[in-house]
């Protein structure tokens, strides 16, 4: 992005620094018909027709940036934005794109590590060639991932992960129900789970899917002993009842306050409550209209509900990078019904894997599909132009499937802030922009124009998005007790240490309701999140007609003065004005407070910024002052 920046013309650069939100459809249409010069962008169609509309204008143009630019500069110009476009829309120069040979090779150590009983580097280099492996509808594809998702099952198995490897053995078996050594397998695990009656239909099914002498002879074994355990204890047969897989979501409570939005004098539009609501109310509960998985968090949290990852992670069936917990959140990212039904067990044995079954039309929206097929834009683009293109794509897919047409911006109805960004950040958010616009040609080109106006309205939506996301976070728990134990140094329980708890940002998303919540240093309620899902609680009572406002940051107590005006400003570009900062408060004293230095003074001394933003007169406080809602008498 740093070379592209630098290789636009001096001039343009100085006028999109320059620019403010009415000028954007100039500027956007100048920086297009820029890069609209090089023949990189001649490989799409809808770019033909737009050149020969405009040719006459851009001749004009191009003996403009002749005399700007050098003509080494632009030939380095067209490689790195070939690159990048290459990246971002190739599947086969993509960044995250299958392949065959590495997962094979990635098998093949994962077999060696289990011989050796190396169970947890098998169980790594499985996962690893399952995220390489295409998975097409190919019969040679499926037997391949079929035969993973056996060998990682054995894998969990060893290392005690039952459930684990039963979903794993019930996924290699949707893509290939004949396969006996996933119906042994799986027979093995109930055995071990003590489910003797699933055992014995497992185990019933891969005796007669078995072809070679050993093999039959390893399933009787194991059937035998199925049998007479199961006799020995009268397991009932409700006791392998299963729930395949399914979860049930939680009870949410409902919302026990009624807000209204409405317009304040200093912050714009707000919430604000209609009747007095009791400390630990539930105000509000929403989903995201779009999300995405911060990067430090890939490896660890799954892509769309971003909870912790299990140890038989599902990776997508058309990229490398995304890690998901189970098959739920698998098809709610990709926006993909997998070909996939419940197997009975006595027909099994019959069915004819010659007869593969249509997929089903899916009209729902996803998050990634439309990123999908090797190139993953979030691999290089920033969060929040990806979030863009999200939110877009779901604006797009409800116009294609409902008609109509709508005008993004004043639909979402968010506030944005480029008249106050940095010079810098105006030529980014253009360049993102034209960026944007090119890779969502590649599946909607007919909804897309490629034109001036269409990038300005992204340059707009961007802006939104980088004042009213908000970060997804989770509570980690950090055990010291279990630390210090496994380096051998605490041996019984009485020497455990009191754990600690830590937020940890994992993802980012925009919440369309829950961006109206206006900002406080102090807030009156609080902002959480379970999954995905955004729930704010009051902390407080809050009377009737009151704002109802969290925080957008560090709060009193957590920051100075300084800190949080300086963070505010620089990330929403507003200068707080609530309660917490224009009063003076205890933690201000605290951080930044000394007594004074005269023998006979018993007064508080503080630092001049907190000085010139309370207007005092002279550093040395006498005088009774309210803070953070107490009266605080200091000593004369």
């Amino acid at each position: 992005m740093e070379t592209l920046k630098s290789l636009v013309p001096i001039r343009l650069r100085e006028m999109i620094a320059q620019s403010a939100p009415d000028d954007l459809p100039s500027t956007s249409s100048s920086l297009l018909d820029f890069f609209l010069s090089f023949p990189q962008f001649h490989e799409v169609t809808v770019f033909t027709v737009l050149r020969e509309r405009e040719r006459e204008r851009e001749r004009e143009r191009e003996r403009e940036r002749e005399r700007e630019i050098c003509v080494f500069c632009c030939a380095c110009l067209s490689l790195v934005t070939l690159q990048v476009l290459k990246e971002l829309n190739d599947p086969e120069t993509g960044l995250c794109r299958k392949n065959r040979e590495d997962a094979l090779v990635l098998k093949q150590k994962g077999n060696h590590c289990f011989s050796n009983g190396d169970y947890h580097e098998a169980l790594r280099f499985y996962t690893k060639a399952l995220r390489n492996t295409p998975m097409s509808d190919g019969e040679i594809d499926k037997c391949f991932v079929a035969t993973l998702y056996t060998n990682r099952a054995s894998s969990l198995h060893k290392l005690g992960l039952l459930e684990e490897s039963i979903r794993d053995c019930s996924r290699a078996l949707s893509l290939l129900p004949n396969h006996a050594k996933a119906w042994f397998r799986r027979g093995k695990v109930n055995v071990t789970l003590k489910k003797y009656e699933g055992a014995i239909n497992d185990l019933n099914v891969a005796l007669k899917m078995e072809s070679s002498l050993v093999g039959k002879n390893q399933i009787k074994d194991e059937l035998h002993f199925a049998i007479k355990q199961s006799k020995r204890i009268g397991e009932s047969s409700t006791s392998s009842c299963r729930t395949n897989g399914l979860e049930l979501e939680p009870d949410v409570e409902p919302s026990q306050a009624e807000l209204s939005c409405v317009s304040t004098p200093y912050k714009g539009r707000g919430m604000t409550s209609k009747s007095d609501i009791l400390p630990g109310c539930m105000i509000h509960s929403e989903e995201p209209i779009a999300a995405i998985i911060l990067k430090h968090c890939r490896e660890a949290h799954c892509h769309f509900c971003f909870m912790e990852l299990p140890a038989d992670t599902i990776p997508c069936s058309s990229c490398t990078i995304p890690l998901y917990c189970s098959d739920h959140c698998l098809e709610k990212a990709s926006g993909k019904q997998p070909e996939r039904k419940q197997i009975n067990v006595q027909d099994a044995i019959e069915i004819n894997l010659s007869m593969n079954a249509k997929k089903e039309d899916f009209a729902g929206v996803s998050e990634h599909g439309h990123e999908c097929g090797g190139v993953h834009w979030p691999a290089i683009l920033p969060v929040d132009v990806v979030l863009a293109g999200r939110i877009l794509v779901k604006c797009l897919e409800r116009q294609k499937y409902l008609g109509g047409s709508f005008d993004i911006i004043t639909e979402l109805g968010l506030c944005h802030n480029y008249s106050s960004l940095p010079s810098e950040s105006k030529v980014e958010l253009h360049i993102y922009s034209v960026v944007l616009a090119y890779c969502l040609q590649k599946s909607y080109a007919s909804l897309v124009p490629f034109t001036g106006p269409s990038v300005s309205q992204l340059i707009v939506l961007v802006c939104q998005i980088r004042v009213n996301s908000m970060a997804i976070v989770c509570m980690k728990s950090f055990d010291a007790s279990d630390e210090l134990r496994n380096m051998g140094k605490l041996t019984f329980k009485k020497d455990a240490l009191t754990s600690s708890v830590e937020q940890v940002r994992v993802g980012q998303a925009i919440y369309l309701r829950g961006s109206l919540f206006n900002h406080s240093c102090e807030p009156n309620i609080h902002a959480y999140f379970v999954s995905r899902t955004l729930f704010l609680r009051s902390i407080e009572q809050i009377p009737a007609g009151s704002s109802v406002e969290l925080s957008y940051g560090p709060q009193i107590g957590e920051w100075d003065l300084a800190q949080r005006q300086l963070s505010l400003e620089n990330k929403y570009s507003f200068m707080c004005q609530c309660s917490g900062c224009s009063e003076l408060n205890l933690s201000d004293l605290v951080l930044h407070g000394f007594r004074c230095a005269k023998a006979d003074c018993y007064g508080a001394v503080l630092n001049s910024p907190v000085v010139r933003h309370r207007k005092l007169v002279g550093n040395c406080l006498q005088t009774i002052v309210k803070i953070s809602r107490w009266e605080l008498a200091l000593p004369v």
